[in-house]
């Protein structure tokens, strides 16, 4: 029953936050983060959610970005979820942290189903699912990414995808460095 409240509420909030972003009032509370202790944090509560998937962090990027912690953590939540739902037959899922002289980059890189090429540049559209009728269909309503996509792009981010079908996938989410912090 938690469950499933749990995904209504989800399903709620997410709507919700589209709602907010077509009318230009999802408001973000910036403030100065460590990158790696947002992500760090991430991966140590979905690791004690999961069973099935080791969540390896590996690199350093030292990064403080201008951003808001929840909307940036909505973001990892999503993607790392999307990792191991899309990648049942693997016991992985590695995030990579990084950076240059003016961006922080976050890789989340899982070795499920991957993403066919001619469904890469759609999925971050609203409501776009990616069916194929001799894969297995996975619930959900294709706004996941869409959200991630807005929040990344209000902060002057961008996010990718680079998968190859049978794979795997990786997300790549980039982020302005702060202002004092550029080499």
């Amino acid at each position: 029953m938690d469950s499933q409240l749990d995904k209504l509420t989800k399903l709620v909030s997410d709507l919700l936050d589209i709602s907010r972003m077509q009318t230009g009032h999802l408001g973000l509370q910036r403030e100065p983060s460590y990158l790696d202790e947002l992500v760090s944090e991430i991966v140590e509560n979905m690791q004690a959610t999961t069973t099935t998937h080791r969540l390896l962090l590996e690199g350093k990027s030292e990064a403080r970005v201008l951003g808001d912690k929840d909307r940036l953590g909505q973001v990892f939540i999503n993607v790392l979820a999307n990792a191991i739902k899309y990648s049942p037959q693997a016991d992985r899922v590695v995030v990579e942290l990084a950076r240059d002289e003016k961006y922080a980059v976050v890789r989340v890189r899982d070795f499920g189903i991957g993403i066919d090429l001619v469904h890469q540049h759609k999925i971050f559209e609203r409501f776009y699912q990616v069916t194929d009728p001799q894969e297995k269909t996975y619930p959900g309503l294709g706004i996941g990414l869409y959200i991630c996509k807005q929040i990344i792009e209000r902060h002057d981010g961008r996010i990718e995808v680079h998968s190859r079908k049978g794979e795997g996938s990786t997300f790549s989410i980039t982020l302005p460095l702060l202002l004092e912090d550029i080499a």
